[in-house]
């Protein structure tokens, strides 16, 4: 269904049914509407769910106006600012599955948030290097080796890139501007830290060994486009991608993020939940019923673990299956760089550093400013925002 259908739907008169919404690509979508096929058998509450693209938007102009779902899928992030502006609810006192002894230290504490509970755990995820087993015999283990690769398919009057890469996104350049222990906005001390000397090294990295080896549009579908025709060695992307990339004629491998001199790349890390949105709290009981079985069905049943991280990567955060023998190499690959990497921040001011530092990354990568002139002015935007 389209973002319009769906949202025209949820904006109409019929709007009392237990509803879901997800930004799924195409492959996870397909398993996903499996799991809720089963889950939906023999049930007099049935499950609806809708594929909402600019799904932060939609929701925010939906749950304002009282309509919506009462439960989506998206990474933990936005639980403190949906805290603040009222669209979450608490449904801890609904649930049987125990957090702490059911879900991982981290996945439960992500759930959380000021004491309440607004959501259910799934999976982990962050973003990894992939490469094309057509076009690359091994993986690099350091970013200039992966700058050479990356030179020798480099070209671009011919369709052929060295990279394919989201990179003016600040959560899919993170690793590198957090390589030298910089970073956007630190949690604890509430600083902001885009004028330090180690992020502007860490965008300076970015600028110089990733940003002349992709295509001209930083678009995401236009950078996923490039390897999914084979048209590039390299893509850095996460778990949701693995399954539309492996739909190609090409074997796609996952590897460790490349090392880089001096530091480490750490990416943000993200733990996917379905919310509970404010209308939930104020669904009929049977609505409220069937959701809250959804959440607690889909984040413990074995089948969709099993599936989410042998087809997409996802990483268990069930503590059954945390070191199960059953999830793949790509899970592997994915815990380990999620092990290196850095807990997305739940913040609500940290809703007001992304748009600057896109914008930030975006005159970076065309050539109008440099590293440190552009996130100094993101900075001052930031400041002015927070103010």
């Amino acid at each position: 269904m389209s973002a319009a259908l769906a949202i025209a739907g949820c904006l109409g008169d019929d709007d009392d049914g237990a509803n879901l919404w997800h930004d799924f690509e195409d492959a996870e979508t397909d398993t996903f509407e499996s799991h809720l096929e089963a889950f939906n058998e023999d049930r007099d509450q049935a499950l609806t769910a809708d594929g909402v693209s600019e799904l932060e938007e939609q929701l925010e102009t939906a749950l304002a106006a009282d309509r919506g779902p009462q439960s989506f899928a998206w990474a933990h992030d936005w639980i403190g600012r949906y805290h603040d502006q009222e669209f979450v609810t608490d449904a801890g006192d609904d649930l049987e599955v125990d957090l702490e002894s059911t879900y991982t230290e981290v996945a439960a504490e992500a759930v959380q948030y000021e004491g309440a509970v607004y959501g259910l755990p799934y999976g982990a995820e962050t973003v990894t290097l992939m490469y094309n087993e057509d076009l690359v015999d091994s993986p690099p283990e350091t970013v200039s080796e992966m700058e050479s690769i990356m030179e020798d398919h480099h070209d671009p009057e011919n369709g052929q890139y060295g990279l394919s890469y989201p990179s003016v996104d600040p959560y899919f350049v993170s690793a590198w501007v957090h390589a030298y222990g910089g970073y956007y906005y630190d949690e604890e001390s509430g600083e902001l830290g885009l004028e330090n000397d180690e992020t502007i090294e860490g965008v300076e990295l970015l600028a110089d060994s990733f940003y002349p080896y992709v295509p001209e549009d930083p678009d995401y579908e236009s950078q996923v486009a490039v390897f999914n025709d084979g048209n590039a060695p390299f893509a850095i992307n996460g778990p949701w991608q693995v399954g539309g990339f492996r739909d190609g004629d090409f074997d796609v491998t996952l590897a460790p993020l490349p090392t880089v001199d001096g530091g480490e790349p750490r990416p943000y890390t993200g733990v996917q939940m379905w919310y509970f949105t404010s209308r939930l709290g104020e669904a009929e009981d049977d609505v409220s019923d069937a959701v809250v079985d959804w959440t607690e069905y889909h984040t413990t049943n074995e089948d969709a673990i099993l599936t989410n991280a042998q087809d997409y990567g996802m990483v268990p955060v069930h503590q059954d299956y945390v070191e199960s023998d059953e999830l793949g190499e790509d899970v592997e690959m994915f815990a380990q760089t999620i092990d290196s990497g850095i807990p997305l921040p739940t913040d609500p001011r940290m809703n007001q550093v992304w748009d600057p530092v896109e914008d930030a990354l975006e005159r970076v990568f065309i050539g109008d400013e440099e590293p440190r002139e552009a996130f100094e002015e993101a900075a001052e935007q930031v400041r002015d925002a927070w103010d």
